[in-house]
């Protein structure tokens, strides 16, 4: 009996910590740069080269002049330890891209020394740019220019085509095009995130039911709650850094969609 009731707590308080993990977002500490003056990309990490930057703003200006989106590029040098979902979600919002009304913005943050790329999607672009779509298109289009140090033909490729789709999206064509393709896409596909922890979660949920009849399920809901009702609308309209916008921008925000891989 002793050795179930061990078996209980340190079940219990491993899924405390998972789920508080998840819950809670740190974007609140992160410090964010300000944009730049070419608005379409911000190349702090300085890895893009001239001809691409040009290829880049004319592209983001002409998708914006007609359809009123904005499609911006970040590059930085390093996330400090942040996970790059949370950073590249806290910019999107800090910044406001997109039209507040519409959340028609996107983002491609590159941290070149973490080898890491993350698409966040505007909420208004999540069903022209499916979570699968835009991390193939970086997979497919990106990833091998990122690790031949070819950063600015890699951005200038997948950002070209993200431009394409949001331009079909509103029925216009754009003239500064590059009209890249993807590849034909075979049957075999793979995901690019482990499903792992979500059966670990399940799992200690599965345990709490049968073990501990659901006390702690109840107590992390009410945790949730509370925890909405006190600020935190990561998910919602309006919430932090997504009601005014800056430097440019007009005020949209992210739910999280997108997309996360490496190099």
């Amino acid at each position: 009996m002793k050795n179930i009731r061990d078996f209980r707590r340190y079940s219990s308080l491993i899924l405390i910590v998972i789920l508080l993990i998840g819950t809670f977002s740190v974007s609140a500490a992160i410090r964010y740069p300000s944009p730049t003056s070419n608005k379409y990309l911000n190349d702090y990490a300085g890895i893009v080269d001239e001809s691409s930057s040009k290829q880049i703003i004319a592209l983001g200006n002409e998708l914006e002049r007609q359809t009123g989106a904005q499609a911006i590029i970040v590059t930085i040098d390093s996330l400090e330890g942040v996970p790059i979902e949370d950073y590249a979600n806290g910019l999107f919002r800090k910044w406001g891209i997109g039209q507040k009304n519409k959340d028609n913005g996107l983002l491609i943050l590159l941290a070149v020394k973490d080898k890491t790329w993350r698409v966040e999607v505007g909420r208004g672009l999540e069903g022209r740019l499916p979570d699968a779509l835009t991390n193939r298109v970086m997979v497919e289009l990106g990833k091998d220019h990122f690790i031949a140090g070819e950063y600015g033909l890699g951005l200038t490729k997948t950002y070209s085509v993200f431009c394409d789709e949001i331009a079909t999206e509103y029925g216009v064509t754009l003239t500064h095009s590059l009209h890249v393709r993807l590849p034909v896409q075979n049957h075999t596909s793979t995901q690019h995130r482990s499903s792992l922890p979500y059966f670990l979660i399940i799992g200690l949920l599965v345990i709490d039911l049968l073990f501990n009849r659901g006390r702690l399920i109840g107590f992390i809901g009410q945790m949730i709650f509370w925890s909405s009702l006190s600020g935190g609308n990561r998910n919602g309209r309006g919430g932090p850094g997504g009601g005014g916008g800056f430097g440019g921008f007009g005020g949209g925000s992210s739910n999280g969609g997108g997309s996360s891989g490496g190099w």
